[in-house]
């Protein structure tokens, strides 16, 4: 008996809390350049010679807890057919709020209008839509 109950508070400890639904606290899309030098303003319009970066400040209900591993998806559509792809299986969170991003170089989407989206858990959390020329 002593047993299984040390073993249970052992897989116990490693069980993230209730933290409640995931939403976007920000979110946009700009170029690499832009975010890596902090600047997240959100852009609606790329050249095909941009690398386009998707962030996604992401909290959660109860801030207190740490929800752990959950996992993340990216879409990018163009005319709403999926044209990229990204999974990131497993992506662990702690402490709110976590920045996520995906990143496409904007060549490989080609010109056109697009919406990206993240879902969490498969649950949508924020999208972007913008412009290639």
């Amino acid at each position: 008996m002593a047993l299984s109950l040390t073993l249970l508070s052992v897989v116990s400890l490693g069980l993230p809390g209730c933290v409640g639904e995931f939403r976007s606290a920000n979110s946009g899309v700009t170029t690499l350049p832009n975010f890596l030098s902090g600047n997240l303003v959100p852009m609606t319009t790329f050249t095909t010679s941009d690398v386009i970066r998707f962030y996604v400040s992401v909290t959660w209900d109860n801030v207190t807890q740490e929800p752990g591993w959950e996992d993340v998806v990216w879409n990018w559509y163009k005319d709403g057919k999926i044209v990229g792809h990204l999974e990131h299986a497993r992506a662990y969170f702690k402490g709110a709020p976590s920045t996520r991003f995906a990143t496409q170089p904007a060549s490989a989407l080609g010109v056109g209008h697009f919406q990206a989206e993240c879902l969490i858990n498969g649950k949508q959390i924020a999208t972007a839509e913008f412009d290639i020329r």
